[in-house]
């Protein structure tokens, strides 16, 4: 496939999933770049306020990519596009981690230490530094960086409520009629803010993630 950046946005995703599933260090680091800060925004999102306090979401979101990057060999497109069943295999192991923390909580509170590495590793360990491959250098990094943390802020600017939409939306991609039982509203007026938020998010940061998200 040839490269479609500077071409389709759409396309852009799919391309690096393609070649981080040969292994390709600089597409696995384009991939967390982009996709991170969607991911801690949701776990942000699912902790209760008492498992906050034990558990940060960045080791969670961490702990996600041990799980993922291995398996991403075993992703099939969805109409030629990887973006959706990327996002949605990421939010669905994200989910069953909160989940597994929950459990585990409810069994016996552990402790700090203990929360701070839910699989008993350090998790704030970059991912890809337990994969076989090179280092990207130092400016790598901190491109990689810089690019996440502009993914960060356009979250944070949002409308506490519009976040929510594109956190259930966007990123978990749950139906509106399964999100207006969770935030009580009506479907279609969903739908309206759930636009509205995206073309926010895509006049911030032109040609991001944001541009592969279904608006529909």
């Amino acid at each position: 496939m040839a490269d479609p950046r500077g071409e389709d946005p759409a396309l852009v995703t799919s391309y690096h999933v393609r070649r981080a599933r040969g292994g390709d260090r600089e597409s696995l680091d384009w991939l967390i770049e982009r996709f991170s800060p969607l991911l801690r925004a949701a776990a942000e999102y699912r902790l209760t306020s008492s498992l906050r306090r034990l558990y940060d979401p960045d080791d969670i979101v961490n702990d996600v990519w041990v799980t993922a990057l291995p398996r991403l060999p075993e992703l099939s497109p969805r109409d030629e596009r990887y973006t959706p069943v990327l996002m949605k295999f990421l939010s669905t192991t994200l989910l069953y981690k909160i989940k597994n923390l929950i459990q585990k909580h409810i069994r016996g509170k552990p402790s700090r230490e203990e929360a701070a590495a839910p699989r008993g590793e350090d998790t704030r360990a970059d991912p890809l530094d337990r994969l076989p491959a090179t280092d990207t250098g130092v400016a790598s990094r901190l491109g990689r960086q810089e690019t996440s943390d502009l993914v960060a802020a356009s979250l944070e600017k949002l409308d506490p409520g519009d976040r929510e939409i594109i956190v259930l939306r966007g990123v978990e991609q749950h139906p509106y009629r399964e999100i207006a039982s969770i935030v009580g509203a009506d479907p279609k007026v969903l739908a309206v803010r759930y636009q509205r938020a995206l073309e926010k998010l895509r006049r911030a940061l032109p040609g991001s993630v944001y541009e592969e998200f279904n608006d529909e």
